[in-house]
């Protein structure tokens, strides 16, 4: 009898092994190299039955959750600018959305400064553009054969000029020489002249609307010729003078 039966025979009276593990040992064969000791027929080994064991389940492996990476959103297309054929349609097909047209600017009116000045109580003024400068009172040369109102001449820097006293020129009381009076020296395409006044205010400016013509506002008994306006400042008007007929008269 051969080894193998006699094994499986052992076996099943023993009961050892369960009839499921025999029979898988029936059902499979394994070659395996002849043990020490084994039984040999005619120089071969027998083939020994093993029986087969179920591989054990593999462990589950956890995995880590899945984090969505971020979805990056192209921001929406801008929308074209209107043309500019598309905004006067809009305009054309909404008449409220037409905008006023501006109120027109008022036109500035020119102004002309002037040095305001003082002959006893009565106040003038002279056009600032052909005053050349103010200076203090001297004693002029006097001249032979010359008007009541002429001074004299006097030195300006090397330069004669005559002096004139402009109160007494304009048919007034002659121009008391103290501390506030003023020499007012004129000058027009090279001529020069210099006025004895009783002070030297300030210098305004004066639009053509606040000066009146002398025909309607004639003031005393001055010469009409000197005149070039009166303006209303305050209570006591301001006569303005003409430099260029005071600059001829000397």
């Amino acid at each position: 009898m051969n080894a193998v039966p006699v094994l499986d025979y052992l076996d099943e009276l023993l009961g050892d092994a369960p009839p499921a593990a025999v029979s898988a040992s029936r059902a499979t064969p394994v070659p395996a190299a002849p043990a020490a000791g084994a039984a040999i027929d005619g120089g071969a080994a027998t083939p020994i039955r093993i029986a087969a064991t179920a591989p054990a389940a593999p462990a589950p492996i956890a995995l880590p959750p899945r984090v969505p990476e971020p979805v990056s959103v192209p921001p929406p297309p801008a929308a074209p600018a209107p043309s500019a054929g598309a905004s006067r349609a809009a305009m054309a097909v909404h008449p409220l959305l037409v905008p006023a047209p501006p109120a027109p600017a008022a036109p500035v009116e020119p102004s002309v400064r002037w040095l305001r000045l003082r002959c006893g109580p009565q106040a003038y003024a002279l056009e600032l553009l052909k005053v050349q400068e103010v200076v203090l009172p001297t004693v002029p040369l006097p001249l032979r054969g010359t008007s009541a109102s002429m001074l004299g001449v006097m030195n300006l820097r090397g330069q004669v000029v005559p002096v004139l006293d402009l109160g007494r020129h304009l048919g007034g009381a002659p121009v008391a020489v103290d501390a506030a009076a003023r020499i007012v020296v004129l000058e027009e395409n090279g001529d020069t002249l210099g006025l004895l006044v009783s002070a030297v205010e300030d210098v305004t400016s004066l639009q053509e609307r606040q000066i009146e013509s002398p025909d309607n506002a004639r003031p005393g008994r001055f010469s009409n010729d000197l005149f070039r306006g009166i303006a209303r400042q305050g209570q006591q008007p301001l006569i303005l003078l003409d430099a260029s007929i005071l600059l001829r008269a000397s």
